[in-house]
């Protein structure tokens, strides 16, 4: 019986997401499916429709499985899919993005995910792509101005500065590196590039000149709906008063470590001002990729010969600059995963070159060391290879992935390196504790502007307040809140569920702290709870939700 319910889950998840990527392309092509490469995401009344169709039929399947007949792994699958199902399902019927966000409609990312991740006929990908904008631009524009009393502001604002920079990116990409590499003669596409980049900057044009009077939107979510989230996209099932409650201790916890810390290193210093100190010891411009290149490969040397973590045969980080129509997402470094398809496991750093002293303090030597353990070794880098070198061909896992588990990894991975001396320095620890009172405090503000009432202006001043950030940084910090509810706070509440279950099995006389964490790290980037129960057992899952919401529970 178990044989016939793993079988026919097997068949559905083939079907379903045989038609699931028509309606995704973007998502068929990051996970190396090439059938749609051709395609922009679909909107219009009849594709939104078959959607949710696809999805009750695909929700009343699950139901009709015995899920207790499915063996372990396919037991967090079907889970996985179920809760994947439900959130779609919610979002086109109850929060349609047509009508609320212009930023889903600008296809930049559209073109640049075909020069990064190249399918077999990626010259007719982009073409085909590239030919679609103007109309699929215009059908926007007739969408939102049906209601443009729903937009929301700070989603039109970011769709603007994405439009934009983004025509400007696609408009000399016939010049661009990227593009010589998988079109044999860039410039035959220049009309099409043209035609694509005017239309977004009439797209730019429209939101301003037409939308925004009325723009009116709400981004928040609620506090039903965020509890929803935190079960159905992370498997928490705590809720958002207790997750808030964890915040508001852990940022009280963290700051008094890093007020004592700053003691320590300076008799009667404050934050601020040795912050300001740090700053100045940073690369000059020229130099800025070159650094965050050497202490990548620092931190992989060093990882091959301490053996915390297993490490991929095959791999490969390309470092580069930050694209100009994605920094105002990426300020300082970010990270691109492979291909789960990928046989090089090619990831790709960016690194946002700053000019300005204030910028370029961001990225002082000892952040650079801090940022390099987070997004390459043993942090995202390593954590997505893992990922897909053990679960490459499972494509719920490699679709539905959470940020509790690869934030909550990258976060706890500079904790790591400090307690086992690769940050060895008390400037490092200083600037960890900086960055994780900002993680702590993004827990707080992730669910007071969703749940609470906090409005965007009096979370821009608690950034500026309590982390010193400017202004323009707070409202780009922002900005992604509202889009991604329930994500910003994984970083923080992954970090201190990974520490507590490893505290759990150091009770173990037989622990190995790198078996244990190849035990995280092989049941792919899915929600930390499920890869928990699944690596250590339901009593260590227990035990970390205890020792993180205890106190915040009570």
């Amino acid at each position: 019986m178990g044989d016939s319910a793993n079988s026919t889950f097997d068949d559905l998840q083939r079907e379903f997401y045989h038609a699931w990527f028509r309606f995704h392309p973007e998502e068929a092509v990051s996970v190396g499916l090439e059938a749609y490469a051709g395609l922009l995401r679909a909107y219009d009344d009849d594709d939104i429709g078959a959607l949710v169709s696809l999805n009750q039929k695909m929700h009343s399947a699950l139901d009709e499985i015995d899920e207790e007949a499915l063996d372990q792994d396919r037991y967090i699958d079907y889970q996985l899919m179920k809760s994947a199902v439900s959130v779609e399902l919610h979002d086109l019927q109850e929060l349609d993005w047509r009508y609320r966000n212009p930023l889903v409609y600008v296809p930049v990312h559209a073109i640049y995910q075909l020069l990064i991740h190249p399918v077999n006929d990626v010259q007719q990908a982009i073409k085909h792509r590239l030919q679609a904008i103007p109309e699929y631009l215009r059908g926007a524009r007739v969408r939102l101005f049906m209601m443009p009393q729903t937009v929301v502001p700070v989603w039109l604002k970011s769709a603007v500065e994405q439009c934009e920079i983004g025509a400007c990116f696609i408009r000399d990409l016939g010049r661009h590196r990227l593009i010589s590499e998988v079109v044999s003669n860039p410039a035959r596409l220049q009309p099409l590039l043209d035609d694509a980049s005017h239309a977004l900057d009439e797209f730019a044009h429209f939101l301003q000149r037409d939308i925004l009077p009325s723009a009116a939107g709400n981004f928040s979510l609620g506090e039903d709906r965020f509890n929803r989230l935190l079960i159905e996209n992370h498997f928490l099932d705590v809720d958002a008063m207790d997750v808030l409650a964890f915040g508001e201790r852990l940022f009280v916890e963290t700051e008094a470590e890093l007020k004592a810390q700053a003691e320590s290193m300076h008799k009667g210093a404050d934050i601020d001002s040795l912050l300001e100190q740090l700053g100045k010891q940073h690369p000059e411009p020229e130099r800025l990729l070159d650094t965050y290149r050497k202490r990548m490969r620092d931190a992989c040397q060093w990882l091959r010969k301490h053996d915390l973590v297993t490490m991929p045969e095959t791999e490969s980080l390309h470092i580069q600059d930050t694209p100009g129509f994605m920094k105002p997402l990426i300020p300082f470094a970010a990270y691109e995963p492979p291909m789960p398809v990928d046989n090089k496991q090619r990831g790709l750093y960016y690194v946002t070159a700053s000019e300005g002293e204030a910028l370029l303090a961001e990225h002082n030597k000892y952040s650079i060391d801090l940022t390099s353990v987070h997004e390459s070794f043993p942090g995202h880098h390593l954590q997505f290879v893992t990922a897909n070198l053990h679960n490459g061909d499972n494509m719920t896992r490699s679709v539905h992935a959470s940020a509790s588990l690869y934030e909550g990894w990258a976060l706890y991975c500079e904790d790591l390196m400090q307690e086992q001396g690769f940050l060895d320095k008390k400037e490092h620890r200083f600037i960890m504790l900086r960055d994780r009172l900002w993680r702590a405090l993004r827990v707080i503000i992730d669910v007071r502007i969703h749940t609470r009432g906090l409005s965007l202006s009096e979370a821009a001043k608690l950034m500026v307040d309590k982390l010193g950030f400017d202004q323009q940084q707070a409202d780009g910090e922002l900005a992604w809140y509202t889009t991604v509810p329930t994500i910003p706070l994984c970083y923080a509440t992954g970090y201190a569920l990974i520490k507590a279950v490893r505290e759990h099995q150091q009770q173990k006389d037989d622990f190995e702290l790198k078996a244990f964490h190849d035990a995280l790290l092989q049941q792919g980037s899915i929600a930390l709870p499920l890869v928990i129960g699944r690596a250590f057992g339901e009593e260590a899952w227990n035990y970390a939700r205890e020792r993180v919401f205890s106190q915040s529970c009570t």
